[in-house]
């Protein structure tokens, strides 16, 4: 899968609000963006619990009346819940592909799915525990388009690790998570690359993550492009990358594997592989 440059932004804002509040909203807009959607509800799941809504776009009072009767009640007759209570395994489905063979006529679905007008619905989940799960539901409203599930399910691995860092832990009692710090964030993400760079390298690896160019990276160093250009394709050759989007493959890959308050360099926690070697 390739992000273009407005998915690599979202990526980039994602991991900035790991441990913050901010970031249901961010992670949700990112799925957002990759599966061509128009509406988004994040939801906690818990086996007996009821389950707590994280983000969502719907803004619409019908919708809102519609959602609060589902977080009520409504919840335990949704194919997707069943889904969590039949242990289903993390991925992208389709609610026909999980609904019996007459849902499309009960009752629930009139007061719920009719109720917020989705003409298509992709769901995305996301086990945090053996008892608690995040689940994405994904919608669009306009006739004649659908959601590309495929896409979806190609960013499942970068959505997991973005998650699971925030959400370290998920309950009931703590539905935002105890997601790690953002200073223990932060601090990982300053160290990135140190056990293998330069300082001078280690600084423009993580302004290329936030999604500077080398022209720009050029003027808030004060060197010239081409110097930047060459010190880039150095780090590329010592991280064994050699592009931008595996550059973001091995900072995700490094900061999923890295234990939550572990301290240093997140590539310690991960083979890099040299070019050559």
């Amino acid at each position: 899968m390739t992000l273009d440059t407005d998915e690599i932004e979202h990526v980039a804002h994602c991991v900035e609000a790991i441990g913050d509040p901010a970031f249901p909203g961010a992670i949700c807009d990112f799925a957002l963006r990759v599966s061509r959607a128009e509406t988004v509800l994040l939801t906690a799941f818990f086996s007996g619990q009821k389950p707590a809504a994280l983000h969502s776009n719907h803004t619409d009072e019908s919708d809102k009346s519609a959602l609060r009767l589902y977080l009520d009640v409504a919840y335990l007759l949704d194919p997707f819940y069943r889904l969590f209570r039949d242990a289903g395994e993390d991925g992208v489905v389709r609610l026909k592909d999980v609904a019996p063979d007459d849902f499309a006529r009960s009752e629930y679905n009139r007061q719920f799915y009719k109720a917020i007008r989705l003409q298509d619905e992709c769901g995305l989940m996301l086990h945090i525990s053996d008892d608690a799960a995040l689940f994405f539901s994904l919608g669009v409203r306009t006739a004649r388009r659908r959601i590309d599930a495929a896409r979806l399910n190609a960013a499942l691995p970068i959505i997991a690790a973005l998650s699971r860092r925030h959400w370290t832990g998920l309950s009931a009692q703590r539905p935002d998570g105890s997601g790690r710090l953002a200073a223990h964030l932060e601090a990982a993400f300053d160290a990135f690359g140190s056990s293998v760079l330069s300082p001078r390298e280690a600084e423009i690896v993580r302004m290329i993550l936030k999604g500077h160019s080398s022209k720009s990276i050029a003027r808030a160093l004060d060197n010239s492009p081409e110097t930047i250009k060459v010190h880039r394709k150095r780090v590329y050759a010592k991280l064994g990358v050699v592009s931008q989007g595996e550059l973001l493959s091995l900072f995700l890959s490094a900061l999923a594997q890295m234990p939550a308050h572990a301290a240093g360099d997140p590539l310690a926690f991960v083979d890099v592989p040299r070019r050559g070697d």
